[in-house]
């Protein structure tokens, strides 16, 4: 079940079509307010070495990768996210036992998140890209 706290796949909208579903990634889910969802982007290519990590940026070693059924080490970004709707065309899976969600974050983990994610909208809003419905 999609919940706050999911890591699940979704059609993450790209910043050239804001607006329609776009490439399938992993996002996390920040908050369900049916018939909307707000995910966070998450890729697994690799940062560049030498430059620092910006505020609502967030590593996640193969180690933790693997504890949240994911393959590879991520990057989970907060100060990227979409609003979707809760349907087939963001959510593919939507229809599937599981409805497309790979695993939920631990609640340390989810109350990490949830403090960065707060601290970005208090003192770096202007640095959220804002895409989806």
């Amino acid at each position: 079940m999609i919940a706050e706290g999911a890591f699940l796949r979704v059609l993450f909208p790209t910043s050239e079509r804001p607006r329609e579903p776009g490439l399938l990634h992993i996002g996390y889910c920040l908050a369900v307010r049916p018939p909307l969802l707000l995910v966070a982007y998450t890729t697994s290519q690799p940062w560049p070495a030498g430059v620092p990590v910006p505020f609502g940026v967030r590593n996640f070693s193969a180690a933790e990768a693997l504890a949240l059924n994911q393959s590879r080490p991520f990057r989970l970004h907060l100060n990227r996210q979409a609003r979707v709707v809760l349907s087939k065309r963001w959510i593919p899976d939507i229809d599937r036992q599981g409805q497309g969600v790979v695993a939920a974050a631990p609640p340390d983990l989810r109350d990490e998140l949830l403090g960065m994610a707060l601290e970005l909208e208090k003192r770096h809003r202007a640095s959220v890209e804002r895409l989806g419905t």
